[in-house]
């Protein structure tokens, strides 16, 4: 007896209209018979809304199947076979530990941003929003909108993690631009980079790093024109890069070179490390696939997973100075990475700091909510001193060379940041009923604007004080630090770096005149 189509749907679970078809054929339906079988019975199972698979096909499933693993496995699958745009996403976002920047969606998907016949990337992101299988998410602390997955089924990386990760890769991909325009493998000075206020597109195709080449296998010559080819690059520095996640870039770079009239494309993957099925299919597809190590040596690929972990596992990174030292000492060498690298360390270098004098329990970047108004608010450093002094709140300000404190700067860590992070603290079991001391501190130097308006407001409350230290105040509280590793942090990369050194020789040159 031939099976019901509802029957079917209950043994394999959510299916396309094709296999359902399928199934049917093998218990002996002729095609046509198979085809009305499941039109007939569409009234017992649910269409998902939104999604056409090639060939009108459509993916089928069960009320009470909705929104469960096996759900989301079973439109993977269908992803997999009839719908490629999709597919490219979900293993993108995967790879990327489930959520990335909506302004890295374009090459994380994969799809071409303006190419008939195909989804866009915007057009994929509202559908998959639809049927409630990605969300946008925007984090307060930063403004930044990510895209993320939403079912439970699928992991996400924490903020820590991702940002962690971002990070990393941006430090990477300033090195690989410097190492691939030195080599020549793109014109020097037209590198992009993700980030760039231009995005790096080949072909309608976003990367994480493109620049017109002129060597010579990917030069043309059209009407008596050099047409320069193309060098292209994508990073992964959030695991082991998969089979999956391999397929997906070798289909980003068949999509590029498709057109006809598109330059020859080279194609770069970087990663930490390959899984060997995605390594032997860069080399069956033509893929350049290079390691950290490889490309920058092993200590710059050490420096890189530590920094990771430095900024992910704070807990354990707050009492390493040594290895703070010696991440941000290797990591700062790369051009056009160096600001960022100190801007992101500096409050694990503060943290590291005042415990070192001062002593106690400290915690570092700790994101947490105000449930009186439902404000989230990321917390530079909280030192629990001890023999009663109070615990102390340090709002971190980085500033490269010859940058300073603005006023409205002081203004929003006074009127929103102490009030709120108080609010938030004042909920915690442990700080709650406590004095506390709020300060901020900078490498750098304050306005007379910014001092001037700090000098003037309150500082003594109830149950907090407020206080701050600019550069020279920070400079002599270092002098302090009985860690000789934390006092060369501070010395060589935020107060004696060889900007610095720059800039204050510009201010006293201008001073002279």
């Amino acid at each position: 007896m031939v099976s019901d189509v509802l029957d079917i749907l209950r043994k394999k679970g959510p299916s396309l209209t094709s296999e359902l078809i399928k199934a049917l054929q093998e218990e002996g339906l002729s095609p046509s018979a198979a085809r009305q079988r499941v039109t007939r019975a569409q009234f017992g199972y649910t269409k998902l809304a939104g999604l056409r698979f090639t060939k009108n096909t459509r993916f089928a499933y069960l009320d009470d199947q909705y929104g469960d693993k096996r759900f989301w496995e079973a439109l993977e699958r269908a992803f997999k076979s009839h719908g490629q745009s999709y597919w490219g996403t979900v293993v993108g976002l995967k790879s990327r530990g489930g959520r990335c920047p909506k302004s890295l969606f374009a090459s994380v998907s994969g799809a071409p941003t303006n190419r008939k016949g195909q989804l866009s990337p915007d057009r994929i992101l509202d559908r998959l929003k639809a049927i409630q299988l990605l969300e946008e998410r925007t984090d307060e602390a930063t403004g930044e909108t990510h895209v993320r997955f939403h079912p439970y089924a699928y992991h996400v990386e924490s903020d820590a993690v991702a940002n962690a990760v971002l990070l990393a890769e941006y430090v990477a991909l300033q090195a690989i631009k410097d190492w691939a325009r030195h080599l020549g493998l793109g014109s020097f000075g037209k590198f992009l980079l993700r980030g760039d206020s231009k995005t790096p597109t080949v072909s309608a195709v976003t990367w994480d790093l493109s620049a017109p080449s002129y060597m010579r296998p990917l030069v043309s010559m059209q009407s008596g024109t050099v047409k320069p080819g193309f060098v292209v690059c994508d990073i992964n520095l959030g695991g082991a890069v998969s089979e999956d996640a391999m397929a997906l870039f070798v289909r980003k770079h068949d999509m590029a070179s498709a057109p006809k009239d598109v330059a020859p494309i080279l194609p770069i993957f970087v990663a930490e490390v390959f899984e060997q099925k995605a390594f032997d299919l860069a080399r069956k597809s033509g893929i350049l696939a290079a390691t950290t190590a490889r490309l920058f040596g092993d200590e710059t690929a050490k420096a890189l997973r530590d920094l990771v972990e430095l900024l992910t596992d704070t807990a354990t990174a707050a009492v390493s100075a040594d290895r703070l030292y010696a991440v941000i000492t290797a990591l700062t060498k790369i051009e056009g990475a160096a600001n960022n690298i100190r801007g992101a360390l500096f409050e694990m270098a503060i943290g590291n700091l005042a415990k070192d004098i001062e002593g106690g329990y400290l915690r570092l970047g700790e994101k947490k909510t105000d449930f009186a108004t439902g404000r989230s608010a990321e917390i530079d450093v909280i030192l629990d001193r001890p023999d009663d002094n109070p615990p102390l709140i340090i709002e971190c300000k980085s500033k490269i060379p010859g940058a300073m404190v603005s006023e409205e700067e002081v203004k929003h860590w006074y009127k929103d940041r102490v009030p709120l992070i108080y609010s938030i603290l004042s909920m915690d079991s442990h700080l709650a009923e406590r004095p506390l001391r709020f300060e901020l501190w900078s490498n750098g130097l304050f306005t007379a604007d910014a001092e001037a308006w700090l000098k003037s407001q309150e500082t003594d409350f109830h149950w907090f004080t407020l206080g701050w230290k600019d550069g020279h105040a920070l400079k002599d509280y270092a002098a302090k630090a009985k860690s000789a590793s934390i006092r060369k942090v501070l010395n060589e990369h935020y107060f004696k770096h060889p900007l610095a050194k720059l800039s204050k020789s510009k201010a006293s040159t201008q001073s002279d005149q």
